[in-house]
C-alpha cells in the first residue's frame, strides 16, 4: 500500500494513531459525500480534523498541488495534511480544519455580519482574488461557499478551498478573470449585500491589479453580469444545493 506524504509534523501525529497509507484514510475516515468517480470526507485522528479528497480513479493528488502551489504564491487556504496515490485505491488530498472560519455565503445568508465586516470581508476578498490573478491562477469554482471566512477580527481571514480545478495560464487571464467573478456574483445570497457593497469589491479588485477604472469598469460589470446570469442557468452534472456543497473543514454542515 502507497504511504502518505506531506509535512512531517502532521505525518509524526498520523502515524502514532495507524494511519500511514491510503488505505489506511479510507478505514479510518467518515464519508460525507460520494459520487461515482470521488469522495468526500472527514478524518479525525490523533487530534487532527482533517478534510479529505478522495479521486477514485485519480494517479495524482490535484488538490495538494493546487494548495501548495497557490501556497506559494501567498494565496491562503487550508493547510495541507497529506497526501497519497495508490494504484488500486486512487488518490487522496488532506487538508487541515479551518474553524472558525465559515463559508462566506452562509455568512451572508444567515446575517451574521454587520455592514462594517461586509465592507471588510470584500476588501480582504478583493485583495485575496486579486493575489490569484496576479500569479496567472484561476480558480474554476470560484463560488462563495468555496470562500471562508474568519470575521472575528479587524481584518477578516479569507481562506480559499476546494482548489482541484485550479489551473496556470501562461499569459493574462482574461476571460478567465470574468468566470471567477462571475461565480462570486451568481452565487451571492439574494437580499444579503447592497449594490455599492458589490461595486467597493469589484473596485478593491480592480485597484489591487493596478486596472484603470476609466473606461472599463461600466464594461467588466456587464460581462460580469451577464456570465454569472448563464452559471445560474448552468444545470450542473453532480448534485445541487446542500448535497453538492463539499463539506469543508470548520463547516457547520460537515457532520453527516
Amino acid at each position: 500500500m502507497s504511504a502518505l506524504f506531506g509535512p512531517q509534523e502532521t505525518l509524526d501525529l498520523l502515524r502514532e494513531a495507524g494511519v500511514r497509507t491510503v488505505a489506511d484514510v479510507l478505514r479510518e475516515s467518515t464519508c460525507v459525500r460520494d459520487l461515482k468517480a470521488r469522495a468526500n470526507l472527514i478524518l479525525e485522528v490523533g487530534g487532527l480534523k482533517v478534510f479529505v479528497k478522495h479521486h477514485k480513479k485519480g494517479r495524482k493528488a490535484r488538490e495538494a498541488d493546487a494548495v501548495t502551489a497557490v501556497s506559494a504564491a501567498r494565496v491562503p487556504t487550508a493547510a495541507l495534511a497529506f497526501a497519497g496515490i495508490d494504484r488500486e485505491l486512487g488518490a487522496v488530498s488532506g487538508t487541515l480544519d479551518l474553524a472558525p472560519a465559515r463559508p462566506l455565503d452562509d455568512l451572508l445568508r444567515e446575517g451574521a455580519l454587520d455592514r462594517r465586516q461586509i465592507r471588510r470581508t470584500f476588501e480582504a476578498l478583493a485583495d485575496v482574488v486579486g493575489t490569484l490573478h496576479d500569479a496567472r491562477y484561476n480558480h474554476r469554482d470560484l463560488y462563495l461557499c468555496h470562500v471562508f471566512v474568519d470575521a472575528s477580527e479587524e481584518r477578516p481571514r479569507i481562506a480559499l478551498i476546494d482548489l482541484e480545478r485550479l489551473r496556470k495560464h501562461r499569459r493574462t487571464l482574461g476571460p478567465r478573470v470574468v468566470k471567477d467573478l462571475a461565480a462570486l456574483a451568481s452565487s451571492m445570497p439574494e437580499g444579503a449585500t447592497h449594490v455599492r457593497q458589490r461595486a467597493h469589491f469589484l473596485l478593491r479588485y480592480m485597484a489591487r491589479r493596478g486596472i484603470p477604472r476609466r473606461g472599463v469598469y461600466d464594461g467588466l460589470v456587464r460581462r460580469i453580469q451577464r456570465k454569472a446570469v448563464r452559471i445560474r442557468k448552468h444545470v450542473p452534472k453532480t448534485p445541487v444545493g446542500e448535497d453538492a456543497r463539499p463539506k469543508a473543514p470548520g463547516s457547520a454542515s460537515d457532520t453527516p
